[in-house]
């Protein structure tokens, strides 16, 4: 059981103040208080400890052997409190702190390095960690605190945690450039897709929706040989002219989509619809809170991001 006391900085102040300048005069000046206040705040302390902490005699002030003991250990409680409120300024001030997000492959690769790329110069004190996760794996960290928000591709069910639309991002047809699709006119509808190889991405909702407005294109987008679950195998398989398929562009690797074809996709228009969560209930930092509409305000400022939700969803690759 920790000793009861009625101690608080202002005692430990008082103190340490008299004991670096032997004198209770010049105490009372560096710390603007009145002689008399200052002699008051150091009786307190030595009455609720119960130890005489000063030898004072009419020319000077020194140090108790319990003062000697005791003197250390105040003086670095008054530099660890002020060290704790500086990095609590620093921190409400963003000269330090740290940010914690965790995205898609796809988001990760994409679009955060270039909003971490302005946030560490705007910022050069806060520390960024990004992690690229799927979004069972995002809805995880976020949960345990492990990281301050994510961005997922599929809203689980939970209680604790809190979701809203970031953007919509039209799903695409790729394909070979040598590919018939490749030089047709816009726009490519996805009735053109029929007697074409299809490289299934995992995106069943996006197909299902698709099925249901053109039924005619099961035998095409269903009973494919070829399906993959991660966006740069996909993308490798378009770019060896094993088939086409129908994804986001932004999820393909960089040096890969720009070997291939993307055209607009129609009749119906679907779309990608990714989403910010974050533990309900927990406040952010001042660093990760600003880190977070930042990279809020870019991505949805990406061309072909849309703020239409009444475009069907299309499931991400993660």
């Amino acid at each position: 059981m920790e000793p009861r006391t009625n101690i608080n900085l202002r005692h430990i102040r008082a103190f340490v103040s008299v004991a670096e300048l032997g004198s209770f005069t010049r105490a009372a000046n560096a710390l603007s208080i009145s002689q008399s206040a200052l002699t008051v705040s150091v009786r307190q302390l030595e009455d609720d400890v119960g130890l005489t902490l000063f030898h004072r005699t009419t020319r000077r002030v020194t140090l108790t052997e319990a003062g000697v003991e005791f003197f250390p250990t105040a003086r670095r409680l008054l530099r660890d409190f002020h060290a704790a409120i500086a990095d609590m300024q620093a921190m409400v001030h963003l000269r330090r702190g740290r940010v914690g997000v965790a995205a898609l492959p796809s988001v990760s690769a994409e679009w955060l390095p270039a909003i971490v790329a302005q946030f560490s110069r705007d910022y050069p004190g806060i520390n960024v960690e990004v992690i690229s996760e799927n979004s069972h794996g995002i809805h995880r960290r976020v949960a345990s605190k492990e990281i301050d928000f994510g961005i997922v591709g599929q809203i689980l069910p939970d209680a604790d945690i809190s979701h809203q639309k970031v953007v919509s991002q039209p799903v695409a047809l790729v394909c070979p450039p040598d590919h018939p699709l490749a030089g047709k006119p816009d726009p490519v509808c996805w009735a053109d897709l029929k007697g074409s190889v299809f490289i299934h991405a995992g995106n069943d909702d996006c197909i299902r929706a698709v099925l249901e407005k053109v039924p005619s294109l099961s035998d095409t987008l269903l009973e494919t040989r070829y399906r993959a679950n991660k966006a740069d195998i996909v993308a490798a398989m378009v770019r060896e002219g094993i088939g086409v398929t129908a994804v986001t562009p932004v999820i393909l690797p960089r040096d890969i989509r720009r070997q291939l074809v993307v055209r607009a996709l129609r009749k119906p228009d679907m779309a990608r619809t990714i989403y910010l969560i974050r533990r309900r209930g927990r406040v952010l930092s001042p660093a990760a809170e600003l880190f977070m509409k930042q990279a809020l305000a870019a991505i949805r400022g990406t061309p072909h991001a849309e703020q239409n939700d009444s475009l069907p969803p299309a499931a991400s690759i993660a």
